[in-house]
């Protein structure tokens, strides 16, 4: 990688192909190079005699130079074809169709891209027809509730109207039978609107909790925090932030996989998008008491202009940006992050704390049910 990186920093030549001819056209012109020092220097020989001995060398050179430039060329067409599927599959979602019948180096990175890419496009649109469902499920229950409409309209106006009548002592004066019987139709109606509203109550209840119960499984954090670091290399490395990982042999804790790795990755998103370039971001496991992932950013500050309104009561020590008061209520990318981050709190039965001391700070969860389930801080 360091030949490479030494030539991609100077950005000459500027693709990847140019790269390998300009190697190839040093490489070929190396021993022509050394046999003209020689001729012209150590070779006792006249130079006008040598001359039609070095034409030839330099002729054989230029064609040996074409022909292997072009050959160079058409060597680098699988790796060109995996660049171009792989950057025209992220700009339109166009599924390749690459060889995967070759076994060598290039043949290798071709059928793995192809595999890649064929995978990433399933899982997408499993994803998708699941979001889809979801969403045909969401209006399901809505129209199942406005269906229910009459339900709870019906003894609403028979309270409210009683209720008038009784205000204003249309019918006499409190007191009189007629009243009684109203007293009891306004009770009637009220019992009903209540058992309506508690049977909806308990069947979106019982949903929600079979729904978080049924994903919740045993899991090892440590394999899930490694993926979500591998998950966020590509964004750490482009800004040349070094994650390193401290973490125990296991941490088995009873989660939701999804949630817990998803979470973990906005959390790395978070700390290498606020430190500076060349910073470092440390991925921390604590095994015992609540089960805690740690983010720690070095050099790095959150404030409250970065908080999303719905967090401001649950915030301590962070100091404004801009000198105003409190948040400010624009969205930025840390905003947004912090409130996916809350979201998946609330997913999981954690608690959302933000703190803010100094020039570092520090992203925990503690992922067991009932224990301090999140704390942002920093020291």
């Amino acid at each position: 990688m360091r030949v490479y990186e030494f030539l991609a920093r100077r950005n000459w030549p500027r693709t990847y192909t140019g790269k390998i001819l300009l190697v190839s056209f040093v490489g070929v012109h190396v021993p022509m190079f050394g046999a003209v020092a020689y001729a012209l220097l150590a070779d006792s020989t006249p130079f006008m005699e040598q001359l039609d001995v070095l034409i030839a060398m330099l002729l054989a050179t230029l064609v040996g130079t074409a022909a292997t430039m072009f050959v160079m060329a058409a060597l680098l067409a699988p790796v060109r074809r995996a660049s171009e599927a792989a950057q025209t599959y992220l700009d339109t979602r166009e599924t390749p169709r690459l060889p995967t019948r070759y076994t060598d180096g290039a043949g290798v990175l071709m059928a793995s891209v192809q595999e890649a890419i064929t995978r990433l496009d399933a899982a997408i649109s499993v994803a998708e027809a699941e979001r889809d469902a979801t969403a045909r499920n969401h209006n399901q229950k809505f129209r199942m509730l406005a269906g229910m409409k009459h339900d709870f309209r019906t003894p609403l106006t028979v309270i409210l109207g009683f209720a008038d009548l009784m205000k204003t002592q249309a019918i006499g004066e409190y007191g009189g039978a007629a009243y009684r019987d109203y007293a009891a139709s306004i009770g009637r109606s009220g019992q009903d609107l209540m058992q309506t509203l508690q049977s909806v109550l308990d069947l979106s209840d019982a949903e929600a909790q079979r729904e978080f119960e049924a994903e919740r499984q045993p899991l090892d954090l440590v394999p899930l925090a490694r993926q979500a670091a591998a998950q966020e290399h590509f964004h750490a490395d482009r800004r040349g932030v070094s994650v390193e990982i401290d973490t125990p042999k296991g941490v088995v804790v009873d989660t939701v996989p999804a949630a817990a790795r998803d979470m973990i990755a906005v959390m790395l998103q978070t700390a290498i998008a606020r430190v500076p370039e060349g910073g470092r971001v440390r991925l921390v496991l604590d095994g015992s008491g609540a089960h805690a992932v740690t983010v720690e950013a070095t050099d790095a500050v959150l404030t409250t202009e970065d908080l999303p309104a719905s967090l401001s009561t649950v915030a301590s020590g962070l100091e404004s940006g801009t000198g105003e008061d409190g948040t400010t209520g624009a969205a930025t990318p840390t905003t947004l992050r912090l409130s996916l981050i809350d979201t998946f709190c609330h997913a999981m039965n954690a608690k959302l704390e933000v703190d803010q001391s100094g020039e570092r700070f520090r992203l925990r969860v503690a992922l067991d049910a009932g224990a301090p389930a999140l704390k942002i801080a920093a020291e």
